[in-house]
């Protein structure tokens, strides 16, 4: 089985070496199953988030790749299926597009194959919990910016053209 590899972080705040740890995850499992990684289709996209496919460049090139005759890889080996979108119908899409090329994906952490019969499920409900994060992180965030505009501050980031009184000092 020939396969390539597929990693993703969501954001600068992440470590890098999140990248290295799935693809060592990935590696670890082809080994287990006797299957061979293609260095050359260990692809990653970095401070990326998984909301949507557009601009996944790394990932959307892999889609493309086992598009070709012949096919260059049988499998995708993918951490989580949280990497692959926090979109249920787009990871779902992707999935579906694969398959039909002949490309199976299997999300090691979860021991999801695409290729058996309940893997559809099984995506759909990974999936649902995937993209549930990003609407609880989302809550979060706009909860600590209320909480900074009812202290009278900016609730994010700089703002043109003023400064923030703690910031401003006159000598």
């Amino acid at each position: 089985m020939r396969c390539a590899v597929y990693a993703r972080y969501s954001s600068d705040l992440q470590r890098e070496a999140s990248i290295e740890d799935q693809i060592r995850k990935c590696r670890e499992f082809a080994a287990l199953k006797g299957w061979v990684i293609l260095d050359e289709y260990i692809r990653f996209d970095q401070a990326i988030s998984g909301a949507a496919l557009a601009g996944r460049d790394a990932l959307n090139a892999l889609a493309a790749d086992a598009k070709r005759k012949p096919r260059p890889f049988d499998r995708i080996l993918i951490d989580d299926t949280s990497r692959l979108a926090r979109n249920v119908a787009e990871a779902l899409t992707m999935v579906a597009t694969l398959k039909y090329h002949g490309v199976g994906v299997s999300f090691v952490s979860q021991g999801i194959d695409t290729l058996d019969k309940s893997a559809r499920q099984l995506v759909t409900i990974n999936g649902m919990m995937d993209e549930q994060y990003l609407v609880g992180l989302g809550d979060k965030v706009r909860r600590g910016q209320e909480g900074r505009v009812l202290k009278g501050l900016n609730p994010g980031g700089r703002c043109y053209g003023y400064i923030n009184a703690a910031e401003f000092h006159r000598p």
